[in-house]
């Protein structure tokens, strides 16, 4: 017969109840975080007041605490790690569970992370110092666990003393580049996931190749030739796998520009979007005095709602009358991914992912009437126009964008216009000194 628990248990009152298990699904960093913040809040219970806690006694569960949260984080790196390689259809394995030497945890990490993307090797230089540290003086996990090790002799004699002061500045600094760590696996993860990489080249590598090749109208004069070999050999690269990458950057909508070419939109083209901003200017015909006043909705109190719903009422009739002659599924789907993919400025690939996702909705439904009701949709957003000039410029078709503020007279009304040109608007993440184009 089973015995009962009595310990591990649910009681009252609930606040106290933690969750674990399924319930909670912990992965290796939140494990991790438990372990680092019981070490911070022992660490400054001792310096406010070493008498009630002994620096002494306490050096040895700080410590442990200590270097099993970085274990931990170092799976949890490696579990992320893994992450990546399979999204380039490979295979990383590690024995997680059957290791717990630190160091061989911390090679593994640095040796596999720099080999996959180099713009790892910055912040393992900030790193390994202080994982060094831990691997010499705890190599397995023993020496703060117990006072002598499998062949009975004492630990710790060579160290004679440790510093709490020390040991929080260390710790404190480890912890901070190891958060950076996981935004930057998280980010990586994102960036991997947009597909535009090559067995050879990151995303960021991608980019700098992009920069060093000369203008797309140089490419069938003579000396293109001398410029591929030297940039084949700087990047080490097949005659095949350039052509791979040449590929990518040729299809890209951040990439193409950078050699003076220009992707065409999804599904719409110039003379459809002008078409459509003059519909929603004649159906929020103060939009413009509402953006200068810094209002984004209307004032219910200023207006006669039944006046504003009549009058909009038979625009939308008008309208649509005159937009059902050219409007098609993929056409609107183009419309609706402009507006949609200015909310998650980060990467040109999630313009296509939109696009594909509104498209596929739209041929799904097949009806007259859920074209309409998505066209509908779209026209009454108060902030399409504002939308639509920011993923414009973002996808660097700067000149269209710049047009249509002029034609429906906009010009100085937009805060952001000036970032948006120089692209100061839709920088990535940089973490600090990480190169990230």
């Amino acid at each position: 017969m089973k015995r009962e628990n009595q310990t591990f248990i649910y009681a009252e009152p609930s606040w106290a109840n933690s969750c674990v298990g399924d319930n909670g699904n912990p992965s290796y960093v939140q494990y991790a975080m438990g372990f680092s913040q019981a070490t911070n809040l022992l660490i400054e219970q001792v310096l406010d007041d070493d008498i009630k806690y002994p620096v002494d006694d306490f050096i040895y569960p700080v410590c442990f605490n200590m270097r099993h949260s970085v274990e931990l984080r170092l799976k949890g790196a490696i579990t992320e790690l893994q992450r990546l390689v399979k999204i380039v259809n490979k295979n990383l394995v590690f024995d997680l569970s059957g290791s717990h030497d630190i160091g061989r945890i911390w090679d593994f990490f640095k040796i596999e992370s720099e080999k996959f993307d180099s713009r790892y090797q910055t912040i393992n230089q900030n790193i390994e110092p202080t994982i060094l540290d831990i691997a010499d003086i705890d190599p397995t996990g023993q020496t703060f666990r117990y006072p002598i090790n499998t062949e009975s002799q004492k630990h710790l004699v060579e160290v004679g003393g440790i510093s709490f002061v020390v040991l929080k500045e260390r710790f404190n600094a480890l912890e901070s580049h190891l958060n950076t760590m996981i935004d930057f696996n998280n980010f990586l993860i994102q960036e991997y996931e947009q597909g535009s990489f090559t067995p050879k080249l990151s995303r960021v590598q991608l980019f700098k190749l992009a920069r060093e090749l000369p203008d797309y109208s140089e490419w069938r004069k003579e000396h293109f030739e001398h410029v591929k070999v030297d940039l084949k050999k700087s990047y080490c690269l097949s005659s095949n796998a350039f052509s791979d990458a040449i590929n990518i950057i040729k299809a890209h909508y951040e990439l193409a520009p950078i050699l003076g070419l220009n992707i065409e939109l999804r599904g719409i083209n110039r003379e459809e979007l002008f078409k459509f901003l003059t519909y929603w200017h004649q159906y929020h015909d103060d939009a413009k005095k509402k953006t200068l006043a810094g209002a984004t909705i209307s004032s219910s109190g200023s207006i006669d709602i039944f006046s504003h719903i009549l009058r909009t009422g038979k625009i939308e009739v008008t309208i649509w009358e005159d937009a059902s002659k050219w409007i098609t599924n993929d056409k609107l789907a183009g419309l609706q991914a402009l507006f949609y993919f200015s909310k998650e400025l980060c990467f040109s690939e999630r313009y296509i992912v939109h696009y594909n996702n509104h498209l596929t909705s739209l041929l799904v439904g097949q009806q007259p009437k859920c074209l309409k009701q998505n066209f509908m949709d779209l026209l009454r957003k108060i902030n399409c126009f504002r939308n639509i000039l920011i993923s414009l410029f973002f996808l660097q078709h700067d000149k269209l964008a710049k047009d249509l503020i002029e034609y429906f007279d906009w010009k100085d009304v937009f805060s952001w216009q000036e970032r948006a040109e120089t692209r100061d608007m839709f920088k990535l993440p940089t973490y600090s000194q990480y190169e990230i184009c």
